[in-house]
């Protein structure tokens, strides 16, 4: 009875590298490259130029209209009399002196609250829309090829980058740049909102691959 040559796997002798396709090379493991603190420094520059501008924009067609009143606050003369600024522009005395000044008030109106919630919004909604979309980064980290990214290196949550926004603001960058400066500093280059949001930043769209290689004997 002939002998029959198991697939391998099941108890066939090893065959030699290279002999087949079922020694092809196994995947090498991934190796992850961490966006430092002057990388983030870059990006975080370019991101403030975009909101900078967008704001100017915003505040030239949706911004609230200034009205400007001017108010006369009438000086005493030596004589302990008023004299007007029309009195005074209309006078032909030469030794006539000013004696009141304009004092001019700003308004712009209940408009300007709501335009000053909408520009405090407007960084929010830019991390938090482009850093849980697709896109993975703000415009800033994409120019330099960064993402944000889960433990895991998936995309995050549009709840995970609300939190990393809000501990960023209201945490990192108040307490001396405390939370900021960490990045410099930890092993994964994690600043205090990454660590307690749970999120990496990486400088790599696709984590490179190890290259195997013989060592010499």
């Amino acid at each position: 009875m002939a002998s029959i040559t198991p697939p391998p796997g099941w108890g066939a002798a090893p065959q030699p590298a290279g002999s087949g396709a079922w020694n092809t090379q196994p995947p090498q493991p991934d190796v992850w490259v961490y966006a430092g603190f002057w990388w983030r420094v870059w990006a975080f520059l370019i991101d403030a130029v975009i909101l900078s501008t967008a704001e100017c924009i915003l505040g030239l067609f949706f911004g609230p209209k200034i009205n400007v009143d001017w108010e006369e606050l009438p000086i005493p003369d030596a004589s302990s009399q008023t004299v007007d600024v029309v009195n005074i522009a209309t006078t032909s005395l030469p030794h006539a002196s000013p004696v009141s000044v304009l004092i001019p008030h700003l308004h712009a109106g209940s408009e300007w609250h709501t335009f000053g919630i909408v520009l405090s919004l407007l960084p929010m909604v830019y991390c938090v829309m482009f850093e849980a979309s697709a896109f993975r980064a703000t415009p800033g980290k994409r120019l330099f090829g960064m993402e944000v990214v889960t433990l895991e290196g998936k995309q995050i949550s549009h709840l995970r980058a609300l939190l990393r926004f809000v501990i960023k603001a209201f945490l990192s960058f108040p307490l001396l740049y405390i939370g900021v400066l960490m990045v410099a500093f930890t092993q994964r280059k994690q600043g205090l909102h990454d660590m307690m949001a749970g999120t990496l930043v990486l400088r790599h769209t696709r984590p490179a691959q190890i290259a195997p290689f013989s060592p010499h004997t």
